[in-house]
């Protein structure tokens, strides 16, 4: 185990540190191919049954005063969905390195925190852009209107978007010793985070209540952030909002890493 005093050794390596990472999360990646088919598929079902079930029963859906098509809103949806369960992935890869000691190792050996949340990232940014390509290119076979463009930016906000819960994710993981009990929290945190972002309703006829919890639910203005970019309205407020977010969150989780007592680690 290394204390805070042998922190300082940190970032020895450069980035050289986070092609490790990179590298190590690309082979774990490799090694679980079932699970990258599994949550393809997921996605894909989810738009040929759900959402153009939908669309050809009822049409539109208001959308901030507006109407958008039920396809391309519940498209982002399903990508905001699956974006999150990959999440899963991540924290149980933050949980195994904290709980047996890799994480320390892999600071004492001078890989930098900023570069280590960045690696540790490459997990559910790699899946996550797999399915988003499978699902788009399904969704043109269905009519789907989404320009390459706007999805391409779309791709590029999600990767923003990862950045925030990969760090808020990690902040949480760090600071609790019992994995039992941080397993727990993770649960209690992810789900609820999921059934309360507009993935598949209007804000505009929600009632109050439901229409309030999402507000206070960061997936919401990111996903609102996604759709805007789908439509082609650039709302800065919504892209702001959304970077601003991610690069504070990534930034106190830097210094989280930089002030862990690794002597807790489990084992």
């Amino acid at each position: 185990m290394i204390n805070k005093t042998n922190n300082i050794k940190r970032g020895r390596l450069g980035f050289n540190g986070l092609f490790i990472i990179v590298r190590n999360e690309l082979k774990a990646l490799k090694t679980n191919k079932q699970i990258i088919m599994s949550s393809v598929l997921s996605p894909v079902l989810y738009f040929a049954f759900y959402s153009v079930g939908i669309q050809s029963t009822f049409g539109d859906i208001a959308y901030k005063g507006t109407s958008m098509s039920f396809m391309t809103y519940s498209l982002i949806g399903i990508l905001a969905m699956s974006m999150f369960k990959e999440m899963y992935q991540c924290v149980y890869r933050m949980i195994i390195d904290k709980k047996w000691g890799l994480l320390s190792l892999k600071i004492l050996n001078g890989i930098n925190p900023s570069l280590y949340i960045l690696g540790i990232s490459t997990f559910p940014i790699v899946g996550i852009l797999i399915q988003a390509i499978v699902l788009y290119l399904f969704s043109l076979i269905l009519g789907g209107a989404l320009p390459l463009g706007n999805f391409i930016l779309i791709l590029l906000f999600i990767v923003i978007a990862i950045l925030f819960w990969t760090s808020l994710l990690l902040c949480i993981a760090m600071s609790i010793n019992n994995y039992r009990t941080r397993d727990f929290i993770m649960d209690v945190v992810l789900l609820p985070v999921i059934f309360s972002a507009p993935l598949f309703y209007s804000l505009d006829e929600a009632p109050f209540i439901i229409s309030f919890l999402s507000k206070l639910n960061p997936l919401t203005y990111q996903v609102n952030a996604l759709r805007d970019i789908a439509i082609g309205n650039y709302d800065l407020n919504s892209i702001l909002i959304l970077i601003l977010s991610s690069v504070v969150l990534y930034i106190v989780a830097i210094l989280v890493m930089r002030n862990i007592d690794f002597r807790n680690d489990e084992h």
